[in-house]
């Protein structure tokens, strides 16, 4: 038969129980730790996800869609919502002279049924419908002449500035694209579809986003005034220096006394 291993099927000695508690409680001292370390990473990754762009150093682009609502130093002022008494209104009101009349007269009176054609007018009620004009392309067309002299030599007239090509797109066209693509924050495609469905015309979505390629003055307008501010105030768009925004380098410091 196989040997017994020692103490098996008998009462523990006090060694083996003095060695036993030993171990258990090297064991709790190792889990403490380790469960104390576990805590504090918890309550280190819970302090990173509640760090956001109002209470800590990271910027706003770092906030993602759940962006923090906005917190309001508005207080309550005891008083109702709407408008106040004494506020002035901005209720649509009439002009003095519209663009178009339109005469709308009774044909029988409403008591008796006798033609009013030849009646005279008692009194006139106005009422203004304000909307937008019809849009659509306005079309303008130079036309150069050229002439031949009696020496031979044909002279064309010039055409004028900013008539470039033969068909091309106008200003407000352009700064319609501009607004639409730069200030409204549509896509190329998007503002070429805008301009197509509301004006009706078929600008392509390249010749939408090339709408801003007539602004270099404007552009270095901006450029100098940049690069000559003491202090420029500017968001998260990662250009990294004055010189890669503007293409200038800032200005140098002016030393204080």
């Amino acid at each position: 038969m196989p040997e017994e291993p020692p103490g098996e099927g008998s009462a523990p000695s006090y060694d083996e129980l003095a060695v036993l508690v030993v171990g258990l409680r090297v064991q709790l001292v190792k889990t403490a730790a380790a469960l104390e370390r576990a805590l504090a990473r918890v309550a280190e990754l819970e302090a990173q996800v509640a760090k956001n762009s109002r209470n800590s150093a990271k910027p706003p682009s770092s906030d993602g869609l759940g962006k923090p609502p906005p917190t309001s130093l508005r207080k309550k002022s005891g008083r109702k919502a709407g408008g106040q008494g004494g506020h002035p209104g901005s209720t649509l009101r009439m002009v003095d002279q519209a663009d178009v009349h339109h005469r709308h007269e009774p044909q029988a009176c409403s008591g008796c049924g006798t033609s009013l054609s030849d009646r005279p007018v008692a009194r006139v009620e106005r009422r203004q419908v304000f909307d937008l004009p019809e849009m659509r392309p306005h079309v303008t067309e130079h036309q150069l002449i050229e002439r031949a002299c009696g020496c031979g030599t044909r002279t064309r007239a010039a055409a004028p500035a900013g008539v470039d090509a033969p068909v091309q797109y106008g200003p407000r066209v352009s700064a319609a694209a501009v607004y639409l693509y730069a200030g409204q924050f549509l896509s190329k495609d998007r503002t070429a579809t805008a301009l197509a469905e509301l004006v009706g015309i078929p600008l392509s979505a390249g010749t939408a986003a090339r709408a801003a390629s007539g602004l270099e003055g404007f552009l270095d307008t901006v450029r100098a005034l940049l690069a000559g501010s003491e202090i420029v105030g500017a968001d998260e768009t990662g250009c990294g220096s004055l010189e890669n925004c503007t293409g200038s380098t800032a200005p140098a410091p002016t030393s204080t006394p």
